[in-house]
């Protein structure tokens, strides 16, 4: 920690020695006949030997500007410019620390004859609610990605994880041309597509969705578009990548993107070991982990797989993405994608549970190996014919089957002993298959901004397990017997939703807007599960276990209308209120003779209010939530000697009552932004479960309604950059989040309130100098703490502290240094677990061939060996560790290539 702080102070010793003995300029840039402020002009400073840019910034609301820390040890020119006026030029002589007063300066409104003269370079220029940026004038290095030159950009904050700020709003969507590339995931472009193709990089709202501009300002994200060369729009670009390593570890991939004017087709693909980690993370990144075309595959981990639980695992993803346009009105896109993924995990853990009857410790450890096979299959068709219309029609597919097998040894004690011991061996074959589809037809009426918007969508999910396990269970007390449980457990279930909406919007003033929304939806979901224990004399598993089956179906219908009522008070002041009413009718058949069914009709209504004042915002919503059918299944299930659960008919839905509140204000000029967000969910008869666990183990668990469950998520961030200048950023951010959740809780005859809480602070601080010299530093405290009342149990806290580092540098020629460092300790861990971890990653990169299309990596993960994956947390007066096998140390050696090849007109 103490050298992270250092590397800290050593930087504001660097950008503090830059800024001495240098000039500055200000002035006030005015129209020449009315005399009124220009906002929004691009000032720019250039060296006038070589015209290359040294700063910049934009006017502000009464015309003024001001750029410091401007080198005077060379000739400098002033220029400035903004559409619709003639482009103002001067030369400057600036003194050491002595600001220079250019004074008014006028602009004359160019005429709509006027020639603008070629060759005219402008960083920056604001058409409309486009900001549109020159790719020409951010100089990067050689070789640099898309990625690379938006570091660059003022405003632009490319995150550690590859995600994009633009102002402090998150990019939703990255363009090419206007056209999506692989879906919705900027990452793939950035990562993979080479600066040097760009043109222009316009930014602007992301109102695809919002074409009546219902959303404030600070609810909208952004949309990079990327403007390429006239040359690149008949082209060939790609890259492959291969690596061996030590320990079995091998790596490979590739991309290839054709462009042909309005039609595009890509091919991504990879195989590797690597958990995606180490200094292939980025990359391997670039080529998976990604959303396509609107259909969530990233998040579900379609391409390129996800690993949430640990272990080893090998991945082998493939991928295809075409996008045409048919002129103007037309556009279509399809992507298909393979992932095949391998993980093994080793794993134990220890819990420490008191009850008012005892003292239990459990220890168990084991391994599992899952293998999922994916196809997933996405398209996007969008026609507007007319200024005024838009239909678009979203279908996906997909389909997987996953086998896996689980071993796993437990043993459990109390304060006089042995209770019992276990073995587990299990093996099993999940399937899914997945169908969904949205239609969206949007209509303009008249030219008085009302509208229609009509959607129409299908989500048909299918899942089933066909699983064989085998259960021996020793006891060391009499009260428990000792179990040999040789099962086959078939499970299946369907999910399937039928949805039809409508919006019609009416402006009846500029000041009040009036809406009506109805919601009409069909949800069918059922369970079954058929278990059998085997025969010992067949040895075939017919034995029928009644006691552990079920067959559950609902029909649910669900229909909302809601009128809403919008005052403007100002453009950037406004207030909403509506009138949600509902019914919903849902019918449980359990088919089980000695059970009824239950079908329960509900009529409700939900206000809602929404207040949005400059830059903040708060929101007032209700909604009913029905308990899950499995829950109110009203018989008793014995699964073993040590757990049952039993199921509550007459359980009620849940109230809940959403607050939220938002804060977002960025400041152009300081590139500052601030940010504050929460959310607040308040529970009438919240389900929870209710255990009894007595002097050997067993677990009892029914659910039971309670009231006064909260629920509440907060963050935020304060982020300043440093971007005027072309030899060097930097940029500081703080950010914070955390959460509460307070629940009711039964343990034996204990009632009482859990509180979770947790909080995170994560301080970072980022320099670059003249494409030579990175560095990223961070620290991040996190802390999590279980509290109870009304029983006297102990208070149970968490705490981690990591501190990271990473260095990058690109000298002499050809060569790149990199440096990776993550200091992770956790002081509450208990024996038998490590507590901390240093974690060192080290890289040396080659260069080679012309225009470095091809480079070497050396590189080693984990340096000492020490990377670990332990858990700590608590509940129910429990506390429990885990530990889960990781990737550690190897070596690799790498190989990539990029290529080219452009076609004339």
């Amino acid at each position: 920690m103490q050298k992270s702080i250092l590397l800290m102070l050593s930087l504001s010793i660097l950008a503090s020695t830059a800024l001495a003995q240098r000039g500055s300029i200000k002035g006030v840039i005015l129209d020449s006949i009315s005399k009124a402020p220009i906002e929004r002009a691009t000032i720019a400073i250039f060296n006038q030997k070589d015209t290359s840019l040294i700063a910049y910034t934009l006017s502000q609301k009464d015309g003024s500007f001001k750029l410091s820390a401007l080198p005077i040890d060379i000739s400098n020119s002033v220029t400035i410019s903004i559409m619709g006026y003639t482009t103002f030029r001067k030369a400057l002589k600036l003194k050491p620390n002595v600001s220079t007063d250019l004074g008014p300066l006028t602009l004359i409104a160019r005429s709509l004859r006027e020639v603008v003269i070629k060759g005219e370079r402008t960083p920056i220029s604001v058409k409309k609610d486009t900001i549109e940026f020159d790719a020409e004038v951010f100089k990067t290095r050689p070789n640099a990605v898309v990625e690379d030159l938006l570091r660059l950009l003022p405003g632009v904050q490319v995150n550690y994880d590859g995600s994009i700020l633009v102002n402090g709003k998150k990019v939703n969507r990255l363009l090419i041309d206007g056209k999506r590339f692989f879906g919705n995931d900027p990452k793939v472009a950035t990562k993979n597509l080479d600066a040097d193709m760009l043109d222009k990089i316009q930014v602007y709202d992301d109102r695809e969705d919002d074409p009546d501009h219902k959303l404030s300002d600070k609810d909208v994200g952004k949309v990079i578009n990327l403007k390429m060369k006239n040359k690149i729009k008949k082209s060939t670009l790609g890259k492959l990548y291969g690596g061996i390593g030590t320990r079995g570890r091998y790596e490979v991939g590739g991309i290839l993107s054709n462009f042909r004017d309005t039609l595009q087709v890509s091919l991504i693909g990879l195989s590797n070991n690597l958990n995606s980690t180490g200094f292939s993370q980025d990359e391997l990144y670039t080529m998976g982990g990604f959303n396509r075309s609107q259909s969530g595959q990233y998040y579900d981990g379609t391409f390129g797989g996800q690993n949430w639980g640990g272990g080893i695992q090998s991945i082998t993803s493939g991928g295809l993405n075409v996008n045409n346009d048919y002129g103007e009105r037309l556009r279509m896109n399809l992507t298909y994608f393979y992932t095949g993924t391998n993980t093994v995990n080793t794993s134990k853990n220890q819990s420490q549970q008191t009850t008012d009857q005892t003292v239990l410790n459990s220890q168990y450890q084991g391994s599992n190996n899952n293998i999922s096979r994916k196809q997933a299959i996405g398209g996007t068709i969008e026609w507007k014919p007319d200024s005024n219309m838009r239909i678009l029609y979203t279908p996906n597919f997909s389909f997987q089957t996953s086998p896996s097998t689980y071993i796993y040894a437990g043993s459990t004690s109390n304060i006089q002993g042995p209770i019992t011991s276990s073995f587990t061996n299990q093996s099993g074959d999940d399937n899914s298959n997945n169908f969904g589809h949205n239609f969206m037809f949007y209509h303009k009426l008249g030219h008085k901004g009302k509208s229609i918007t009509l959607n129409q969508s299908i989500s048909l999910n299918n899942t089933g397990n066909s699983s064989y396990s085998l259960q021996k269970i020793v006891s060391y007390v009499s009260s428990i017997q000792t179990q040999l449980l040789d099962r086959l457990d078939d499970q299946g279930s369907v999910n399937n939703t039928f949805g039809l909406s409508a919006n019609y919007y009416h402006p009846i003033t500029k000041k009040i807007i009036a809406e009506l929304n109805t919601n009409s939806r069909y949800l069918l979901i059922t369970g079954k599960e058929f278990v059998f224990d085997k025969n010992q004399t067949t040895g075939l598993y017919t034995l029928f276990n009644d006691s552990l089956g079920k067959n559950l179906v609902r029909h649910w219908f669900v229909q909302n209308i809601k009128p809403v009522l919008t005052y403007k008070f100002k453009d950037d002041i406004s207030i909403k209120v509506g009138l949600d009413f509902e019914t919903q009718n849902v019918t449980n058949y359990f088919n089980i003779d000695t059970v009824r069914n239950i079908n329960k009709k509900y009529f409700l209504l939900f206000p809602s209010v929404e207040l949005n004042v400059k830059s903040f915002s708060a929101s007032y919503t209700e909604a009913y939530d029905v308990p899950g059918i499995d829950n109110m299944l009203p018989i008793t299930r014995v699964y073993n000697a040590l757990y049952k659960v039993t199921g509550n008919a007459d359980l009620m839905p849940s109230r809940t009552h959403d607050f939220r509140l938002n804060y977002y204000k960025y400041n152009n000029d300081k590139q500052l932004n601030i940010s504050f967000w929460t959310w607040v969910t308040l529970l009438q008869n919240a389900i929870i479960s209710k255990t009894t666990i007595d002097a050997v183990g067993a677990h009892t668990t029914n659910f039971v309604n309670r009231n006064s469950s909260i629920r509440e998520n907060f963050g935020g961030n304060i982020d300043k950059q440093f971007k005027a200048r072309q030899k060097w950023q930097m940029g500081l951010s703080n950010s914070f989040g955390g959460s509460l959740y307070k629940a009711a809780f039964f343990l034996n005859a204990d009632e009482g309130t859990q509180y979770d809480y947790r909080f995170n602070t994560t301080q970072n601080i980022n320099f670059n100098y003249n494409k030579v010299l990175s560095i990223n530093t961070n620290y991040q405290f996190t802390i999590q703490s279980t509290r109870y009342k009304e029983v006297n149990y102990a208070t149970v806290n968490t705490l981690t502290h990591t501190v990271g580092s990473d260095i990058s540098v690109r000298w002499p020629v050809h060569f790149v240094f990199e440096a990776k460092y993550n200091y992770n300790y956790r002081p509450q861990v208990g024996q038998g677990f490590q507590r901390s971890s240093n974690i060192v990653n080290l890289a040396v990169t080659l260069l080679m061939l012309k225009k470095d299309k091809g480079q070497l990596k050396l590189s080693v993960y984990d340096l000492f060996d020490q990377n670990i994956s332990v858990y700590r947390y608590a509940g129910q007066n429990s506390i429990t560790t885990s530990e889960q096998q990781i990737l550690k140390r190897y070596f690799t050696a790498t190989y990539q290539y990029k290529f080219s090849s452009y076609k004339s007109k």
